[in-house]
């Protein structure tokens, strides 16, 4: 029972992307259709036309496995190699130092949180 729950949940994320891949194709905008998609679920959840449990194990379940959803996209890129030919070992040095850049400025950021968090928490007389 709960594989056909999270199956239906999964079912009715995929109909509200199809209606926003709709809206997109009818009215021929510039925004993908996906992004429509999340904007007619983030307005029905926020005015509660649907409540957020009737999504939470689909989502919870899409969101577990995220990381595997990203590799179509990426694979996508093969379709652009002639965009990056002959600029391979460039390409490669410009995402390893972006990635690094990325990497310490979530840790410097991530220390400054929480030395404020154990800062705010000892005046209150936590101590976590």
């Amino acid at each position: 029972m709960k594989f056909v729950k999270i199956a239906f949940q999964i079912l009715c994320l995929y109909t509200i992307y199809l209606i926003g891949v709709y809206i997109k194709s009818v009215f021929d905008l510039f925004v993908p259709g996906s992004i429509i998609g999340m904007i007619l679920l983030f307005g029905a959840l926020h005015f509660q036309l649907l409540k957020h449990e009737w999504f939470l194990m689909g989502g919870s379940l899409l969101l577990k496995h995220l990381p595997l959803l990203f590799i179509p996209a990426t694979v996508g890129i093969i379709d652009y190699l002639d965009i990056f030919k002959g600029s391979g070992v460039i390409t490669i040095g410009i995402v390893l130092i972006s990635t690094c850049i990325v990497m310490a400025v979530s840790a410097l950021i991530s220390d400054c949180l929480v030395e404020r968090s154990q800062a705010v928490n000892k005046d209150k007389g936590l101590h976590l």
